[in-house]
């Protein structure tokens, strides 16, 4: 992550595709990923159009490979499905995409749970400002802002540290519409951020550091 976006107050949404909001079918997988083991690795993706790579993976091969430049905010999410093929948002204009991992590391996050997550935060969204809350049962409840975010941090569904997460944005601009799903992070690469939510429609990427 570079210095820019750790100093940015509050984060934004990037990577959307043209066609936003939730997709009512699940999209066929069109990535081809290697198969690993449980836990988050942080490294280089070759066969795509950028290359930094963060994956977090479940015991069953299931999760998502976050894919950005230079440490940036994500641009594409890789959905894994079942341990060697994902759904890429967006989709690539190529069709199918066949990922290798590189130079990959442990990386190492910061388990959330009830005692630590719990609380207020604050984010940006397409410029506008958002309040939510995250309550020690993982319940996401937008707060007094027009854009508003609600949904779930699952605590027990996790990917090498990071926690399942379903995220719906409304009033936070057209582009940022819809329902997601994802990762709810945190580690020494997100502060001062508290938080970072993460998490794909099928036809965009929502990507936003919360700050409490």
């Amino acid at each position: 992550m570079n210095n820019t976006m750790k100093a940015a107050l509050l984060a934004v949404v990037v990577g959307l595709a043209a066609c936003n909001g939730s997709s009512s079918n699940e999209p066929a997988p069109t990535s081809s990923v290697p198969v690993l083991g449980e836990g988050a690795l942080q490294g280089y993706a070759n066969g795509d159009t950028v290359s930094g790579a963060s994956i977090y993976t479940n015991k069953d091969g299931k999760g998502y490979v976050l894919l950005s430049a230079d440490g940036d905010a994500a641009a594409t999410v890789v959905h894994v499905v079942d341990g060697s093929k994902g759904r890429r948002v967006p989709v690539a204009v190529g069709g199918m995409v066949t990922l290798a991992y590189d130079r990959t590391q442990a990386l190492v996050l910061n388990a959330l749970s009830p005692a630590n997550a719990a609380g207020n935060y604050q984010t940006l969204i397409g410029g506008k400002p958002a309040l939510f809350t995250v309550a020690a049962d993982g319940a996401i409840s937008a707060g007094g802002s027009d854009c508003k975010l609600s949904g779930k941090v699952d605590f027990t569904a996790t990917y090498g540290g990071a926690a399942a997460l379903t995220l719906t944005a409304s009033g936070c601009g057209s582009a940022a519409e819809g329902s997601y799903k994802g990762l709810a992070l945190a580690s020494a690469d997100t502060a001062p951020a508290a938080l970072q939510l993460v998490g794909e429609n099928g036809n965009a990427v929502l990507d936003v550091l919360a700050y409490r």
